[in-house]
């Protein structure tokens, strides 16, 4: 029998994990792990909560990676 019936998504679950992460200083640490990590980790999230949780570390990731390069850009440009 196949299993039609959609995941919910508990938002709140995955930002209250993700601003933990921050809370404590995680976020570097977390940006290693692979979604499968994350289940292992978190098993109370389903599978597409761990998914969301992956996204948002990885946007944070790719959005701090952005700025350091806007600051370096601009310390060049400075001198």
């Amino acid at each position: 029998m196949i299993n039609t019936k959609k995941q919910v998504i508990r938002k709140k679950e995955v930002d209250r994990a993700f601003n933990s992460f921050k809370r404590e200083n995680l976020l570097e640490d977390r940006v290693e792990y692979d979604k499968e990590d994350l289940q292992l980790a978190y098993p109370k999230l389903n599978k597409n909560e761990v998914k969301l949780l992956y996204l948002k570390i990885q946007q944070w990731k790719y959005s701090k990676v952005k700025k350091n390069k806007v600051n370096r850009v601009d310390i060049l440009h400075k001198k």
